[in-house]
C-alpha cells in the first residue's frame, strides 16, 4: 500500500495493475470525488479514428460500418498527450484534416485470393506518421474477408473527449464507492454462520468458532443484515473515505487518468473562479 499525503488529504493505492488501479482517498469530499470519476469518463483525452478514406472496399461490408469498428479500437495515447493540438482545435471538422499537429494517420491494406477467406485484425492497422499511435491490441477483429475481396484505407486519429463520444473516453471503468463499515453486536451474535452463506464476497467468516469482518471485501448489498436471525449485524461507511476504481481501455496507463482527471477539475474550477470574478468586477 502506498500513501502521499498533502495537508489532510490521503491518498492509498489499494490495487494496482497494468489495466487497474484502487485508490482509498480519505478527507475528500464526496463532491470530488466524484468530479475525478465522471473527468475520467468524459474529460481525459486520448487519440481515435475520426475521419476514414476509403481507397478500395470490395468487401461484403459497407464504409460506415468498418470505419465505425475502426473508430472503436483502443489507440495508444500516453505519448500523444504531449505531441498533439488540445482536442478544441482539431474539431472543426474537415478543415482540421489540414492542420499541423491534428492528426495521426494509419493505413489498412489487404486482399484475398481464390477461395481464400481471411480475418483483418488490429494488428494488421499500421501507423504511417507516429509510430506510437497504434492500436492498444493486436487481436481485434475487424472484417472478414472472402475470396478476392479487397480493401485499402487511411484512417485519420486526433484527440478528443469522452463527452464528445464514447471512443475517446480512456476508462472503460470509473466507479466511486463507500467505504463499509461491518459492526458486530457480540451480545447478540451467536456465530451461527448464517450470514456467511450468503455474503457474495467472502466479507463474513468464522474463524475459531467467532464470526470475524472482512471490510475491504464489503460491497454493501445487505444480504447479511437480512439474513442474521438476531440482528447482530449493521453496515455504516466512514465519512470522507471513498474508494476510487478506474479501468483502463489501455489507451493510457490508469494512473495517468487520474493525474489527468485531476488536472481537468482543477482546470474547471480555475474557469468557474475565473468567471466569478469577471461577474464581481463587472458589479462594481
Amino acid at each position: 500500500m502506498v500513501s502521499s499525503k498533502g495537508g489532510n488529504v490521503e491518498v492509498d493505492v489499494i490495487e494496482r495493475d497494468d489495466k487497474h488501479v484502487k485508490l482509498l482517498l480519505k478527507n475528500v469530499p464526496l463532491a470530488i470525488v466524484n468530479a475525478i470519476r465522471r473527468a475520467a469518463l468524459e474529460e481525459v483525452p486520448t487519440m481515435a479514428i475520426d475521419y476514414v478514406i476509403f481507397r478500395t472496399n470490395t468487401t461484403v461490408l459497407h464504409d460506415e460500418i468498418i470505419a465505425h469498428r475502426l473508430a472503436m479500437i483502443p489507440l495508444n495515447s500516453e505519448e500523444a498527450l504531449r505531441k498533439y493540438r488540445a482536442p478544441e482545435e482539431c474539431s472543426d471538422g474537415e478543415e482540421a484534416l489540414y492542420k499541423e499537429g491534428c492528426y495521426a494517420t494509419l493505413y489498412l491494406e489487404a486482399e484475398t485470393g481464390d477461395n481464400e477467406v481471411k480475418t483483418i485484425y488490429s494488428k494488421d492497422l499500421k501507423p504511417i506518421d507516429d509510430p506510437y499511435v497504434k492500436p492498444v491490441y493486436d487481436n481485434i477483429p475487424i472484417i472478414v474477408m472472402g475470396p478476392n475481396q479487397r480493401i485499402t484505407l487511411e484512417a485519420k486519429a486526433r484527440l478528443g473527449r469522452g463527452k464528445e463520444h464514447i471512443k475517446w473516453s480512456p476508462a472503460t471503468i470509473s466507479v466511486s464507492t463507500y467505504v463499509p463499515r461491518i459492526i458486530i453486536d457480540r451480545k447478540r451474535c451467536t456465530n451461527c454462520g448464517e450470514c456467511t452463506k450468503v455474503c457474495p464476497r467472502g466479507a463474513l467468516k468464522i474463524e475459531k468458532g467467532e464470526l470475524i469482518a472482512n471490510e475491504k471485501l464489503c460491497i454493501l448489498c445487505r444480504q447479511c443484515i437480512k439474513a442474521c436471525p438476531y440482528d447482530a449485524l449493521s453496515l455504516e461507511w466512514h465519512n470522507n473515505m471513498y474508494y476510487l476504481v478506474i479501468e483502463s481501455s489501455g489507451a493510457l496507463k490508469p494512473e495517468t487518468i487520474v493525474v489527468e482527471s485531476v488536472k481537468e477539475v482543477i482546470k474547471k474550477i480555475d474557469e468557474l473562479l475565473s468567471k466569478l470574478e469577471e461577474l464581481r468586477k463587472s458589479r462594481r
